[in-house]
């Protein structure tokens, strides 16, 4: 029972899955689906809360199930924001539900399951634990991708993903079998114990040569990290593992991108930080050259071509390739307080992204082309500013937690003796600016061409609220999350 109360989170999501199956057909046409999700995703946070205070705030530190799982402060930190992503996409999924005859129960459980599988990933101290919780994220998010059967370019997309994320899941299992092979456990303690202690005489060194050589000049774990940070990058979408994410999104509904682009890239950050904090904290060197390299090429192509980009689906899915460059640079720094850098990124990157997909949701059709934002100002002044102010967060212009975010990453990446790639990564910033503020200038200097949208339910009113007040809180007030984001233990 011990173990079962830190599971808390999860089975109440799994719980609520499993209430929505049952009753399935008796609620097609009710708001039953949508108001469990997001009850269930606030009793999850709450959890998760509870959890923390229990255990005496964020330093704790709890393993379940043969040292398998791990609550502490770095896990509940990234299941609360979670459950908050599940929340709004629950929300901004009604209208997407009603004009696509989507099947709601199964189209909520399957979000429930896809964000159970982020927060078992989130509290994996194993590597096989991290494996199936990536895995079952994966899967549904298969199934989402391709939820609208009737349009082809959806089912395209799903087969891409499908494709794609079965290569990189290959690429992950090996790496761990690998580490295994080098190390005798999968465990993250075990791991990090064995590889202090390795003796490397059998590689014809001297043993004081440890500490000069590290346990980077071992073949095999130089590849089994490799491949392990090759399969977590396609988890977040970096370069070079980002091919499946504009088509993915594109043909996806758009509440599905949101969260694809929101919550999953949470999660893998958060498994990318642990494993090379806790697992490989004895390697920090080569994680960071690796982990130099993927945020590199993602913020270089990432912005660049985003810049040719007119659907903003695709637009959108090339600046959340950037973003992870961005977030990216904490981990870099091989440091807790790098790692916490990229913890408050990964928050407030969030809720711009689903600030800025909220609006594209909001607009219909009209709004997943960039020509559909022209004159939004002059007819819906309200969401053509909100949609401004998350822009301008993507962007990292101040007031704006945007701005917060980029400042921390880059300083942490100066910190740590990385200033070609703190230069990298603030040139870049000027770049995307120009992706961002194009749509601003069609919405603010363009004349209309088509006739005004439709006002907003309440509920994408709210998740639109909800994503607004974080974004400008978190510039205003830019320490507000220094004491929650600690690093993992």
């Amino acid at each position: 029972m011990s173990d079962l109360i830190l599971l808390i989170p999860e089975l109440i999501l799994l719980g609520t899955t499993l209430a929505l199956l049952l009753v399935a057909r008796r609620i097609r046409t009710t708001p039953v689906a949508v108001v469990g999700t997001v009850l269930a995703a606030l009793a999850a946070a709450l959890a998760s809360g509870w959890l923390l205070w229990r255990g005496a705030g964020p330093e704790f530190g709890e393993t379940a199930f043969g040292g398998m799982i791990i609550v502490d402060g770095y896990s509940q930190f990234f299941k609360i924001l979670i459950a908050a992503s599940l929340a709004l996409v629950a929300l901004v999924s009604v209208r997407s539900i009603d004009g696509e005859q989507i099947p709601r129960a199964e189209y909520h459980a399957l979000l429930l399951l896809a964000s159970t599988g982020m927060m078992l990933s989130v509290s994996a101290v194993d590597l096989l634990t991290l494996y199936l919780g990536l895995e079952l994220t994966t899967i549904c998010s298969y199934i989402l991708v391709g939820i609208t059967v009737q349009r082809p370019r959806s089912n395209e997309a799903a087969i891409k993903y499908f494709l794609i994320a079965s290569f990189a899941s290959a690429l992950l299992l090996y790496g761990i079998s690998l580490t295994y092979g080098v190390t005798g456990g999968t465990g993250f303690a075990d791991i990090a114990s064995a590889l202090s202690e390795l003796n490397l005489a059998d590689h014809g060194l001297a043993e004081h040569a440890l500490a000069e050589h590290g346990l980077g000049s071992h073949p095999l774990l130089v590849v089994a990290m490799g491949l392990m940070v090759a399969g977590l990058a396609f988890k977040i979408a970096a370069v070079p593992f980002h091919a499946w994410a504009p088509d993915a999104y594109q043909g996806a509904s758009t509440p599905v991108a949101a969260f694809l682009a929101a919550g999953s890239k949470a999660a893998g950050l958060a498994a990318l930080g642990r494993l090379s904090l806790v697992a490989f904290g004895a390697q920090a060197q080569v994680f960071s050259v690796l982990l130099a390299g993927l945020a590199a090429l993602s913020i270089v192509v990432g912005s660049v071509i985003a810049l040719a980009q007119t659907d903003m689906k695709r637009l959108l899915a090339y600046s959340s390739i950037a973003h992870v460059g961005y977030a990216l640079l904490g981990l870099v720094a091989g440091t807790s307080e790098g790692t916490s850098t990229t913890m408050i990124y990964a928050f407030f990157y969030v809720f711009m992204t689903l600030g800025a997909f909220c609006v594209v949701i909001a607009l219909g059709e009209r709004g997943e082309n960039l020509d559909g934002y022209r004159g939004l100002a002059a007819q819906r002044p309200l969401m053509a500013a909100l949609m401004l102010l998350f822009l301008l967060s993507l962007t990292g212009i101040p007031p704006t937690a945007g701005f917060v975010a980029k400042f921390g990453v880059i300083l942490s990446a100066v910190t740590a003796g990385q200033m070609a790639l703190a230069v990298l990564a603030v040139v870049f910033s000027v770049v995307s600016a120009f992706v961002y503020m194009r749509v601003a200038v069609f919405m603010f200097m363009k004349e209309p061409q088509e006739a005004a949208p439709s006002h907003l339910p309440v509920a994408v009113f709210a998740a639109l609220g909800v994503a607004a007040l974080v974004t400008l809180i978190g510039g205003i007030f830019p320490g507000i999350l220094v004491s929650w984001a600690v690093s993992p233990q």
